[in-house]
């Protein structure tokens, strides 16, 4: 059992070990200490490491840590300003296979001498200043030039442009030199390569055969990145490729690649080597060297992908003997070409703004400044079209998002076409303008894109610019619309010119004539449409290039409706209840002269005796009296339902008294139902009910005329389905009937109506309630005798009182619901 665990403690242990290894290094610092000219740099990292070193020009060196990554320090810029260093910079990228290169970028001072020593972990620099100095007048004129620098991300830079001054660097013999420049070029009227070098060169050559070659050896030389092949295919010229050939002493190799036997001469010349050809027969003896120095020159390179073509352009040099140096095509020692290197050129347009030694010996400050940050390894507004891809038509170039390399500018009433110029150096792009470009620019800007510089300038300036493959047009925006509405109008009197078709097409749900008005509004300007009923087709006549977008609207208006089935309930209810009390009293008294008793004009009571009793002054009619009130049980309730009569009769006197009651209750019940099915958005009416009527008679007496009235049960709705399968509805219930029961003398009877009109929205087979109304009336009626009916209890003998109570209830209801055909 421990011999278990201790076996899964050492897997443990392994697996950790692995992924730790697996996971990589990290930088983790860097330092900069000072003794005296000396300046030590020390990179550490968290693990195991290999470096490569690169030094690209003299005042620029690139130390790369294989397997490490940048991490926290990515990025970091710090100054110096030490004995041999003036500041560092770290940067981290994807090598070839997706591996981590952290890479520390240092600017070193003019002539520093550069050793490396490997520790645990760490890397030290020491860089030795040694006893280099400027003069008064060299210090001024090395304060005039602007250096101009420029940084692949993937690949180390190898093209960097210098401008002459009066003084030279001092090098220590040993130390090799760097192959900065491989490239053909014209050289009497033929193709030559030309290998430009950061010091003088001592090359060995060679002719070999199947196939045919020169290989060019360069001792005590490396290149400043990886190799590469340069397709050339021109004139006796294949290509060119080169490599380091030997690590320790380091040599590289230049291998040109020919289509037939030729001869060469190889002419050196201080830091360059001119390699031409001549046919096997007409060889030419080799020219002895030259050792004079010559002095760097700028050269402007144009790179294209197919063939080679380059104009000479002089380049005035420090040197009193000045040289012509041709145009040529360099294949650059870091990967990229030229045309992929904007940064190479920036130093060129820099010149045209910052004057140099030779031009401004006095020192006077300068009136523009340029300084190009790390260059990335294509212009922002290439990187979706590269040079060697084939336009697929102007594009606007304006953004919002800028990827261009930051560019610091400070310009002072510069012309806007040198200001073009020179975003044509830096980005590499071929720059058009329009003539009516005009106007100068007065701008100062601190890392900023230069996609960015460049649209704020053509904002300023109220103009445009147009992308088309790699060439950049700027114009005004008034020769852009022209342009966009000269364009518009040849290419719709293009369209209007061709041939009109006719096409017919028959309809299966929508109707022909609906349509036509739909389709004119996508018609061209001499197109047609008519409509069959007969057939419910359309006919079509237009031009070809229209006709497409209107069948396809044509098909999606034409298709199947669905339907909807809509049910209303109007639910009406009376309940009503009535009851009253009334009373009669007659009397009379007295049976001599005198005699008191009720009145005839109230009423007569309804009693008579068989015989005539007393008082027989004040009876009023056959054996009855008058009443002295009369309050029996009136309408609705009348006729009684009940009542109780009591007389009492003597010589002397006679009472008559009467009660009447009723009662009654009711109760009405409606319910309507109507049902409708429509399509959708198609309104629905359906009526049911009776037509009442009217006679009015003529006031000349003419013949009477009869109108009728409707009473109707009326349901009308529009439905339209919603993406949600709910059902807006757009609906009116009315529901009408005639009340003969209130007809007075042969006159119309009166109309109960209910009407509800509303819009709603309802999910497939819900029920919604409309709305609906309540209506409650109670009533209480109470006739009496003034004085009498007012005391309690016996008041009852001379009132009538009535109560009365209705309710009305009407309810709307709806249930739509969506018919699956």
């Amino acid at each position: 059992m421990r011999l278990k665990q201790l076996l899964g403690i050492l897997l443990l242990c392994v697996v950790c070990a692995t992924t730790a290894a697996a996971a990589g290094s990290t930088m983790t610092d860097v330092s900069v200490a000072t003794q005296g000219a000396t300046t030590t740099v020390t990179i550490r990292a968290n693990g195991a490491f290999t470096h490569t070193e690169y030094r690209p020009s003299d005042s620029l060196l690139l130390v790369d840590l294989a397997g490490v990554s940048a991490a926290k320090l990515d990025g970091r810029l710090q100054k110096v300003q030490t004995a041999g260093v003036t500041s560092y910079r770290v940067m981290g990228y994807r090598g070839v296979g997706g591996a981590d290169v952290a890479r520390l970028e240092i600017t070193l001072a003019p002539g520093a001498a550069v050793s490396f020593s490997e520790g645990t972990d760490q890397l030290v620099v020491r860089v030795d200043a040694g006893d280099h100095s400027y003069g008064p007048a060299e210090a001024a004129n090395h304060a005039a030039i602007e250096t101009v620098k420029s940084q692949a991300q993937a690949e180390p830079s190898a093209t960097v442009t210098k401008t002459a001054v009066n003084h030279t660097s001092e090098t220590k013999t040993a130390k090799p030199v760097t192959i900065r420049t491989v490239g053909v070029t014209r050289h009497n009227g033929a193709l030559a390569v030309e290998i430009v070098a950061s010091g003088a060169i001592q090359p060995k050559a060679m002719k070999l055969t199947k196939p045919d070659r020169v290989v060019i050896d360069l001792p005590n030389a490396i290149p400043a990145g990886k190799g590469r092949d340069l397709a050339v295919d021109s004139g006796d010229i294949k290509g060119v490729r080169y490599a380091r050939f030997q690590m320790d002493p380091p040599v590289t190799r230049v291998v040109v690649d020919l289509k037939s036997a030729q001869d060469f001469q190889l002419t050196p010349a201080g830091n360059k080597l001119m390699l031409t050809f001549a046919p096997a027969a007409a060889a030419k003896p080799a020219a002895a060297p030259t050792s004079a120095p010559v002095a760097e020159t700028v050269a402007k390179t144009e790179a294209k992908a197919a063939e080679t073509v380059a104009a000479e352009t002089p380049v005035k040099a420090a040197a009193p003997a000045a040289d012509k140096a041709p145009a040529f095509v360099a294949l650059n020692l870091d990967g990229s070409s030229d045309e992929t290197r904007p940064a190479a050129r920036a130093s060129q347009a820099a010149a045209k703004f910052t004057p140099v030694s030779d031009e401004n010996p006095s020192g006077a400050p300068t009136t523009a400044s340029l300084k190009v940050g790390p260059a990335v390894n294509m212009s922002a507004m290439q990187a979706a079209n590269p040079p060697q891809m084939p336009s697929t038509g102007p594009q606007n170039c304006s953004r919002t998002r800028y990827t261009g390399e930051p560019v610091s500018v400070n310009l002072k009433d510069v012309d806007l076409k040198d200001f073009f110029r020179l975003i044509h150096e830096i980005s590499g792009l071929n720059i058009v303008l329009d003539p009516n470009v005009k106007g100068s620019v007065t701008l100062v800007l601190d890392e900023v894109p230069w996609d960015q510089a460049l649209n704020i300038v053509l904002k300023n300036n109220g103009l445009e610019c147009e992308l088309d493959g790699n060439v950049l047009r700027i114009a005004t925006l008034d020769t852009l619309k022209k342009e966009a509405d000269a364009q518009r109008a040849q290419r719709e009197a293009k369209a209007l010119a061709v041939p009109k078709v006719t096409q017919t097409i028959f309809l299966s749900y929508a109707h022909s004539a609906d349509l036509v008005t739909t389709i004119k509004k996508f018609l061209s300007p001499r197109g047609e449409v008519i409509a069959d009923p007969r057939l419910n087709a359309l006919i079509i006549e237009d031009i070809p290039s229209y006709l497409p977008p209107v069948n396809a609207l044509i098909k999606q208006l034409d298709f199947k409706t669905q339907e909807v089935e809509v049910s209303a309930r109007v639910v009406a209810a009376t309940r009503n209840f009535a009851r009253e009390f009334g009373m009669q009293i007659g009397f009379g008294f007295g049976n001599s002269v005198s005699a008191v008793g009720g009145a005839g004009a109230v009423g007569n009571s309804p009693i008579q005796n068989a015989v005539p009793t007393a008082p027989q002054y004040i009876q009023s009619g056959t054996n009855s009296i008058p009443l002295f009130s009369n309050l029996p049980v009136s309408s609705p309730t009348s006729p009684a339902s009940s009542g109780l009569s009591f007389t009492n009769a003597t010589n002397l006197y006679r009472i008559d008294a009467i009660l009447t009651m009723a009662e009654s209750r009711g109760l009405i019940k409606i319910l309507s139902r109507p049902n409708v099915a429509t399509q959708d958005n198609i309104p629905a009416l359906i009526e049911q009910g009776v037509k009442v009527p009217v006679v009015t008679q003529a006031q000349l007496g003419g013949p009477s005329t009869t109108q009728y009235v409707d009473a109707l049960l009326r349901l009308r709705v529009t439905p339209q389905i919603t993406r949600e399968n709910t059902i807006f509805l757009n609906i009116e219930v009315e529901n009408t009937t005639p009340d003969f029961s209130r007809s007075v003398n042969g006159s119309p009877p009166s109309l109960l109506t209910q009407h509800v009109k509303t819009e709603v929205l309802v999910t497939d087979g819900g029920t919604i309630m409309l709305g609906g109304v309540i209506r409650t009336t109670n009533s209480l009626s109470v006739k009496q005798v003034p004085v009498l009916g007012s005391i309690p209890i016996l008041g009852y003998l001379f009132k009538n009182r009535a109560v009365s109570s209705e309710t009305q209830e009407l309810l709307f209801f709806i249930t739509p619901k969506i018919i699956q055909t």
